[in-house]
């Protein structure tokens, strides 16, 4: 499955990724390139969570593992990215720069390999032995922080060196008569000296470069083992929960939070109603109040979807979740959809074209007001015929609306509590304020069928819209 921008901008799974964070330059790219679990990878996936299980354990534990955990995590941020390095001509040798970074990583690698070995497995997750790769750019073996052209590297080399160095000498005490000659004999040397280290370069270039293979596998290791550690300390972090798998393809969620809007909220002061929300196959409707929160609902439902079948832990007190093969959201005026083409046009192309791919596998949708741009004779129509031709398919939706009648074919629905507390004195308030002091954004379950709230005109009233407008509005009802 293709997880769009647009997808993960409007489920909230760019902003969850945003809080990551990865330590090294490997753990950030394994970050950003998101691994997809469809149906069929249900044991990959049950083996994700369990590693990310245990990388929580080990952040909330302590002794002699939580030490090995540390030896790894002091040397995850101090890696350079040397994958380009082995992208290379066989015949472009390395230069100083890179045999450093070579060195450089072998020797942080070999420290994280001995923490590693220090902490409980996890599965599937392993190093390749490189030490001979280690020794062909620390043949002394003295792990230092630098890396030299040795004279062990050839044999060629001391003698020439201390020619150089000699002759280096008798240049500083020379006269000026001497000196010409003595600096055309050092730039003789130099220049062997340098076509010398030139085929030492070379030589370990094509040493190194049969050890390519075990680099990149190591790296992607690290990058693995560090999104696993990140991953678990969002968790930690936000207090997720580990999904269940759901086998009967039935969705149960409940202490249910989206993280941004969670945040948000905390920035001024208010706390995020957790939802409960089960689902089975077929369309479920979510009707409500204006500002109820039920595009807010329906966000952070797909955004669990994508986060369990990614591998990650929920931000919920519970969920068992099933596997799709694709996860769709369609929020009300929300693109890309084809140029030109109205709100109600840009989510009709979109819906075409997941529909048109319906016979490829069991799928989840969430939509958001559909029809709402049409006229409200032919809006509800339009959502009653697609809430009764989604029941006939395989998969799971979800839908909100406040057109009355939409819900008569759903398999089940929900109705945002709404404003439910009367509050007095805070006339002069910021009015959403207001509103969100009144409302209970609770997910109440109804019989199918049953009419949406009518709360526009309290909404209207909180709002302190001008006493000319609220009469004509009451009119209008």
């Amino acid at each position: 499955m293709e997880l769009t921008r647009e997808l993960q901008e409007h489920s909230g799974l760019r902003w969850v990724l945003e809080q990551l964070t990865p330590m090294s330059p490997f753990g950030r790219s394994a970050a950003r390139a998101l691994c997809w679990y469809g149906p069929g990878q249900e044991g990959a996936l049950e083996e994700e969570l369990d590693n990310v299980a245990l990388a929580l354990d080990l952040w909330n534990g302590d002794g002699d593992a939580l030490t090995a955990l540390r030896g790894v995590t002091r040397c995850l941020p101090q890696f350079h990215d040397i994958r380009g390095s082995f992208d290379r001509d066989p015949g472009s040798p390395f230069d100083l720069v890179e045999l450093f970074e070579i060195k450089h990583f072998l020797v942080l690698l070999e420290q994280v390999m001995e923490a590693y070995a220090a902490l409980p497995p996890f599965s599937g997750l392993s190093f390749a032995p490189i030490d001979g790769a280690l020794v062909l750019v620390d043949p002394e073996g003295r792990r230092l922080p630098a890396f030299a052209l040795v004279n062990a590297y050839h044999e060629g080399l001391a003698p020439l060196r201390a020619e150089k160095s000699a002759l280096e000498k008798a240049i500083r005490a020379a006269g000026e008569s001497e000196k010409p000659a003595l600096l055309e004999q050092r730039r003789v040397l130099a220049v062997r000296e340098d076509q010398l280290e030139l085929e030492v370069r070379a030589d370990l270039t094509r040493k190194l470069m049969a050890y390519q293979a075990d680099f990149l596998s190591n790296m992607d290791t690290l990058g693995h083992l560090d999104l696993l550690l990140a991953k678990a300390k969002l968790a930690r972090r936000y207090g997720c929960v580990r999904p269940e798998l759901s086998r009967d393809g039935s969705i149960a969620l409940s202490g249910l939070r989206h993280p941004q809007v969670a945040a948000e909220l905390a920035e001024r002061g208010e706390e995020f109603t957790a939802l409960d929300l089960e689902l089975a196959q077929g369309c479920t409707v979510i009707t409500g109040a204006n500002m109820g929160g039920k595009t807010v609902s329906l966000r952070a439902a797909v955004l669990s979807l994508l986060l369990f079948q990614c591998g990650y832990f929920v931000f919920a007190r519970s969920a068992r979740l099933p596997m799709f093969q694709r996860v769709a959201l369609i929020l009300a005026d929300s693109g890309p959809g084809a140029g030109g083409l109205s709100s109600f046009g840009r989510e009709v192309h979109l819906l075409d074209g997941l529909l048109r791919k319906a016979g490829e596998g069991r799928f989840f949708l969430a939509l958001d007001e559909f029809a709402r741009g049409t006229n409200p004779q032919e809006g509800a129509a339009l959502a009653r015929a697609l809430v009764r031709y989604l029941g006939g398919l395989d998969c799971t939706a979800l839908l909100t609306t406040h057109y009355d009648g939409v819900s008569d074919a759903a398999g089940a629905q929900y109705q945002v509590a709404g404003l439910v507390r009367e509050l007095e004195g805070d006339e002069a308030d910021d009015p959403r304020r207001r509103i969100a002091r009144r409302m209970d954004y609770r997910l109440i379950s109804t019989p199918p069928g049953a009419p949406c709230p009518r709360d526009a005109l309290r909404v209207c009233r909180l709002l302190n819209l001008a006493p000319e407008l609220i009469g004509l509005f009451q009119t209008g009802l």
